[in-house]
């Protein structure tokens, strides 16, 4: 166990010292991350100020608005190209003949990125929350962010692992960009990062309330917000849908390996 954390710590330092090299790509990045809430916040607060009257407090919409940009960054993976192409190369050689799991590289890129993005970005959403700190209310009940720690931890597992999913169809197609297109855009669609949960109609909301994707944005953000249901089915249905998609990547992966016949394999 020590070996492991050790060549854990290792990797993470690694991926750090990479990540940290291009430093203006990630500010660039964490730019781009913020916008699209920014834009979605002053079309709202614009239209609740003609007039509009959406189904939940504008005090949540705006909280929502602000923290989107946050939890997304930590929920996100990028994992899915950069396996396939390790898959297709032969990259995932080196890795497979080392004595540490074979994703472990994949798994410290993703925690050593979000470490730095995190001191990129939030410095960038607090003074939005300072812009709009009139109508920003966040919970002051230790439990909720006990709570929404809890949730965003779930969250960060279940899109990492649905993300090798999506890596590991290299073993067997050779190109997996259109299926990444096509989940990207339906998880888009159904977590909550273009349009929140909260505002579609009752009925709409109940059906999409324990599909996978829920679970990866909007969940985490409910709790925080106070705009969701977080009734223990929600719960319970978070942490099946994270189990069964770890599941689905040990059983994946191993009948990959077995089939993997890159140079060098």
């Amino acid at each position: 166990m020590s070996m492991l954390l050790a060549t854990g710590a290792a990797l993470v330092a690694r991926e750090l010292t990479v990540t940290l090299t291009h430093r203006a790509w990630v500010v660039l990045l964490q730019l781009g991350g913020v916008v699209p809430p920014v834009v979605s916040l002053v079309v709202w607060t614009g239209a609740i100020a003609q007039g509009a009257t959406p189904p939940v407090p504008p005090d949540r919409i705006v909280t929502w608005f602000v923290l989107v940009a946050v939890v997304s960054m930590v929920t996100s993976s990028w994992t899915a190209a950069f396996l396939a192409e390790d898959i297709r190369t032969g990259g995932l050689s080196i890795w497979l003949v080392r004595p540490c799991p074979a994703l472990a590289h994949l798994v410290a890129n993703n925690v050593a990125e979000k470490a730095v993005k995190i001191v990129v970005l939030l410095p960038m959403v607090a003074g939005l929350g300072v812009v709009f700190r009139a109508q920003v209310t966040l919970p002051r009940d230790p439990a909720v962010w006990l709570a929404a720690m809890a949730a965003l931890v779930c969250a960060g597992i279940l899109t990492f692992a649905l993300d090798v999913l999506i890596g590991c169809l290299a073993f067997w197609f050779e190109d997996v960009e259109g299926v990444q297109s096509l989940v990207l855009l339906v998880q888009r669609l159904l977590s909550g990062a273009v349009v929140p949960l909260m505002l579609l109609p009752g009925p709409v909301q109940e059906a999409l309330r324990f599909q996978p994707f829920r679970f990866t944005l909007s969940f985490p953000l409910e709790i925080l917000t106070g705009s969701g249901v977080a009734e223990r089915a929600d719960w319970l249905a978070m942490l099946g849908w994270t189990g069964a998609a770890v599941a689905a990547v040990m059983l994946v992966w191993r009948l990959g390996v077995r089939r993997y016949e890159a140079a060098g394999a």
